[in-house]
C-alpha cells in the first residue's frame, strides 16, 4: 500500500509572514494536493519571550485568504510532555550529554577560534566531564543545557529539489537542544513532531539543510526512518535582497490590505524560479496539476511587485462582474458596471475602484497648471449627444486651434480631468462624464 502523502507548514509567530514565507507554504500545499494527501499546520512557539498569539491568529488568516486549507493543526507549546518522553529516550541511550559553559566561555572559546581561523566548532569539553566534575558544577549553582552527539561523519540524503546531497556532521557543532531553563530548542522537537505526525515530506528554504543533515540523524536514534527532504533557494525582492518578517512591505498582511489578488501572490510565487511560465492560474489545483518541484532552479527566485502587479491587473480584467459588484458592495462601495467596464484592465487593484467612482462622479482637485490651454479646450468641447467619435472629433478641434501634439497636448486634459497623470483611455473617461461634468471639471468648479 502507497504511503498517504503528508507535508506541513511550520512558521514561528514571532512576526508577520511574507512572501518567502509563503513560497514554502505553498510549495507544501501544492506538493500534497498534487498527490491527494495531507497539510499540517505546526506553529512553532516555544520561544515563548517571542511568540504572540496576535502572529498565530495572523497566520491562520494569511494561509486561509490565499486559499491554502489546512487539514490539522498543532503548537508546539501544547506538547512540552510528548518532547520530555522522547528526551528522556535520548538520555537513556547516551545521544544527548549535559553541559555547563556560561554564554561568556562559550563566546571566549569561539573567538580563539576564529582568531587561529579555525572553524568555531564546539569542542565537546563536556562530554568528557567525570561525575565529580558535574557534581561540582551543580554545587555551584549552574544548571545544565543538553546537546545532541552528532556522529562526526557525513549525512547523505536525496533531495527532491537539489537531488543528492551531504552534510558533514564533523563540521558542525553538537547542537544544543534543551536550554538551561528547560525549554526545547528548534530541532528536537521538530524531529518529534515529524515522527508522531507522520510527516513524509519536508520542503523549506536551503537555509535548512546543515539542519536537515542534523535532524536525520535524530531521526535515526530515535528509531525512525527521516521524511523525505527538500530544499528551496530563499526568495528575494527586486534588489536581491531577502525578505524579513521585520519588513512589512512583502508581508501577506500587507498585500491582502493593498487589495491584491490571492492567486496572483500564489501565481507568480509558485512560477519565479521553476519551469512553469508566469501567468495567471485559475486556482491552486491548476498549479498543483503543473508543478515539478525537480524543475525548481538552484539561483535564488527574485519576487517582482510590478510583475505582481501585471498578474492582479490582468486577474482582475478577467473578473466575473457578480463577484466584483459584491465584493464592492460588502464594502459599502457604491458598485457601476459601466464604470468598471472601463477601468478593470488599467488598475493594480479591486480598491482603486473607489478612487476612479470619485474621479468620474465626485469633486476632485486637478491640476489645471497650463489653464489658458485647458480653457480652449473646454470652449471647444462638442454638443451632445456623445458617442464613440466623440473624443476624436474633439482632439482633432484642440489640437488644431493650439499647434500642440503628442504629451504636450495629452497630458493637460488628462491631468485636468482626473486630476492624474496616467489611467483608462480618456475616450471613455469623458462618456462616463457627460457634457455637463466635463465642463465643470475643466473649469475648476
Amino acid at each position: 500500500m502507497t504511503q498517504k502523502i503528508i507535508t506541513r507548514f511550520a512558521p514561528s509567530p514571532t512576526g508577520l509572514l511574507h512572501v518567502g514565507n509563503i513560497r514554502t507554504a505553498l510549495f507544501n500545499y501544492l506538493f500534497s494536493l498534487k498527490n491527494s494527501g495531507k497539510f499540517i499546520l505546526r506553529i512553532d512557539d516555544t520561544d515563548s519571550e517571542r511568540s504572540t498569539e496576535e502572529f498565530s491568529d495572523q497566520i491562520l488568516k494569511d494561509l486561509d485568504w490565499l486559499g491554502l486549507k489546512i487539514d490539522e493543526i498543532f503548537k508546539q507549546s501544547e506538547r512540552l510532555e510528548v518532547y520530555n518522553r522522547y528526551f528522556q529516550k535520548l538520555i537513556d541511550n547516551n545521544f544527548v550529554y549535559k553541559c555547563f559553559e556560561t554564554s561568556e566561555e562559550l563566546d571566549s572559546k569561539r573567538k580563539r577560534l576564529v582568531a587561529r581561523r579555525m572553524p568555531p566548532v564546539y569542542d565537546r569539553s563536556s562530554l568528557y566531564l567525570s561525575e565529580e566534575d558535574i557534581e561540582q558544577y551543580l554545587k555551584e549553582g549552574r544548571k545544565p543545557y543538553w546537546r545532541f552527539k552528532l556522529s562526526g561523519k557525513r549525512t547523505n540524503f536525496n533531495d527532491l529539489i537539489r537531488g543528492d546531497v551531504s552534510v558533514d556532521t564533523s563540521a558542525q557543532s553538537d547542537p544544543v537542544i534543551v536550554r538551561e531553563d528547560g525549554g526545547f530548542l528548534y530541532n528536537l522537537p521538530s524531529v518529534i513532531d515529524d515522527i508522531e505526525m507522520g510527516i513524509t515530506n519536508i520542503i523549506r528554504g536551503e537555509d535548512h539543510v546543515t539542519n536537515s543533515g542534523i535532524q536525520i540523524e535524530m531521526f535515526k536514534c530515535l528509531g525512525k526512518e527521516p521524511p523525505v527532504f527538500g530544499h528551496h533557494p530563499l526568495l528575494v525582492d527586486e534588489n536581491g535582497d531577502p525578505f524579513s518578517k521585520r519588513n512589512s512591505a512583502a508581508s501577506i498582511k500587507g498585500l491582502m490590505e493593498e487589495n491584491y489578488e490571492p492567486m496572483a501572490i500564489n501565481s507568480l510565487n509558485s512560477s519565479i524560479g521553476t519551469s512553469l511560465d508566469i501567468n495567471i492560474f485559475k486556482s491552486l489545483n491548476d498549479i498543483a496539476s503543473d508543478i515539478d518541484l525537480s524543475q525548481v532552479a538552484r539561483a535564488p527566485a527574485r519576487f517582482s511587485m510590478s510583475q505582481l502587479s501585471k498578474l492582479n491587473s490582468d486577474i482582475l480584467s478577467q473578473l466575473d462582474i457578480e463577484a466584483v459588484s459584491e465584493r464592492l458592495k460588502s464594502n459599502n462601495v457604491i458598485f457601476d458596471e459601466k464604470i468598471w467596464d472601463v477601468i478593470k484592465s488599467n488598475i493594480k487593484n479591486i480598491g482603486e475602484y473607489e478612487k476612479w467612482y470619485e474621479i468620474i462622479n465626485g469633486s476632485i482637485k486637478v491640476d489645471n497648471s497650463d489653464q489658458d490651454f485647458i480653457n480652449l479646450a473646454e470652449s471647444l468641447l462638442p454638443p451632445e449627444p456623445w458617442g464613440d467619435s466623440t473624443w476624436g472629433d474633439w482632439i482633432t478641434l484642440v489640437k488644431g486651434a493650439s499647434d500642440k501634439k503628442g504629451k504636450d497636448l495629452f497630458l493637460p486634459i488628462r491631468k485636468a480631468i482626473t486630476g492624474l497623470s496616467d489611467g483608462p483611455e480618456l475616450k471613455n473617461i469623458i462618456l462616463l462624464m457627460g457634457y455637463d461634468k466635463m465642463k465643470k471639471r475643466l473649469l475648476g468648479s
